[in-house]
């Protein structure tokens, strides 16, 4: 009996065996394989992808330089539009000056006529004789002051045009009163011996004034008759308008 069993079940496994595998083998027939030309649709459609991306950066990055080179030309333009405002406007004040000029039937100048320039200062050389004082008072009437040497320049300058006059003699705003007492200026400023070299005066009066001839330095009462020297600043809108017709 039990020999029997023994057998069935081997038999029934061994029929049980094919079977499966024939199941198994229909399993695997049915799941579907993936198709070749599927694969090369994705790898194209992922270059594709790639390419896209690239391209989008590109253009990006193109648009910001393109954006950065139009902000920097409407600067450039901004900037000519106001030069060429300030240009015309410029041009309107002058043609304004030459007319307020021509209205007033003159020419602006730096200096008065027969005066001469040097820097910002006018200088006069008044060829008539009077004392000091009556010199002082002149320049006053002429609105300037008795002339003031201030620098080695200004001196050099003021000596070389007093030798267009010959041997005449000028008075400076220059003087002291009585000896001992310091040298001062028309202004009440101080002298200083660095500009030049003043001879001891001759003279016992009180009141001694200075006066140069040529290269050449002096003093004497200043009751006595010489030439004077006068200055004035430069008239400001006469340098506006000489610069103006030398362009």
């Amino acid at each position: 009996m039990s020999e029997e069993v023994t057998y069935a079940d081997l038999r029934f496994m061994t029929l049980e065996q094919p079977r499966k595998q024939e199941l198994h083998g229909a399993n695997t027939k049915d799941a579907p394989t993936p198709s070749p030309y599927w694969r090369i649709v994705a790898v194209i459609l992922g270059i594709f992808c790639l390419g896209f991306m690239a391209t989008a950066g590109v253009l990006v990055v193109k648009f910001t330089q393109v954006s950065h080179l139009m902000s920097e030309r409407e600067v450039q333009e901004n900037l000519t539009q106001q030069l060429e405002l300030l240009q015309a406007q410029n041009l309107n004040l002058s043609e304004t000056l030459e007319q307020l000029a021509s209205s007033r039937g003159h020419t602006c100048t730096p200096c008065p006529e027969n005066w001469l320039q040097h820097g910002e200062n006018c200088y006069y050389y008044f060829a008539e004789w009077k004392t000091w004082q009556e010199s002082e008072a002149l320049c006053s009437s002429l609105d300037s002051r008795f002339l003031k040497i201030e620098s080695k320049k200004e001196l050099d300058f003021v000596m070389k045009s007093a030798q267009l006059y010959s041997f005449n003699s000028f008075w400076i705003g220059l003087s002291h009163n009585g000896a001992g007492q310091p040298w001062l200026w028309e202004d009440g400023t101080p002298f200083s011996s660095d500009l030049f070299h003043i001879p001891e005066a001759s003279s016992t009066s009180s009141l001694i004034c200075v006066w140069i001839q040529g290269t050449n330095v002096n003093t004497a009462e200043c009751s006595d008759y010489k030439f004077c020297i006068c200055e004035k600043m430069v008239n400001p809108a006469g340098i506006g308008q000489k610069g103006l017709s030398d362009r």
